[in-house]
């Protein structure tokens, strides 16, 4: 019983940050290693990915060359459709309601002086016709971004949770039987 209380809390304070409209501060991330967190409700699926500014664009600074700025335009116009980051089978009738793209930026002085740490964050919130079919999705991010590392992906449904490690040579996750 306790294992369950823990699990349902756990789920629903995962829900709630994932639905809650606020944006999020840059933490210390690790360059290379990217996360994405799925949280599914009902007919409700939500994709939120943090992901350091490296691994999209090939730095963190802030962009301020014309060509450092067609850069980062070229990477959030890329973020735009989001079959260019993830595919989503079509036999779950998954429609997107909504998408948030954007830098988070911080400046990071205890490690390197006066240097800022850019995050790309993207978030897709899509209402699903048949989410209980829904058990595999595809990661074209690899393929679309050249500095891609690797994708921690902290997966929660009404039924549990799991993590998975996406990378370049297989990028796929299986969800068959976990919604």
């Amino acid at each position: 019983m306790r294992l369950f209380l823990y699990i349902s809390i756990s789920f629903y304070f995962f829900i709630s940050l994932l639905f809650a409209e606020e944006t999020r501060q840059v933490d210390k991330h690790e360059h290379g290693v990217s996360e994405l967190n799925i949280a599914i409700q009902s007919n409700t699926m939500v994709l939120e990915f943090m992901i350091p500014g490296a691994d999209i664009v090939g730095f963190e600074y802030e962009a301020k060359s014309e060509q450092d700025k067609a850069t980062v335009n070229a990477a959030l116009t890329k973020f735009d459709d989001y079959n260019n980051i993830f595919i989503i089978p079509t036999n779950s009738k998954c429609l997107l309601v909504s998408s948030k793209i954007n830098i988070n930026q911080e400046d990071d002085h205890d490690e390197h002086q006066e240097e800022a740490h850019n995050e790309f964050y993207a978030k897709y919130t899509f209402e699903c016709g048949d989410i209980k079919s829904l058990d595999l999705l595809e990661f074209p991010y690899f393929e679309t971004f050249s500095n891609y590392g690797e994708l921690e992906v902290q997966f929660v449904s009404e039924i549990g949770s799991t993590s998975f490690e996406v990378e370049a040579d297989s990028p796929i996750i299986n969800i068959e039987g976990k919604i």
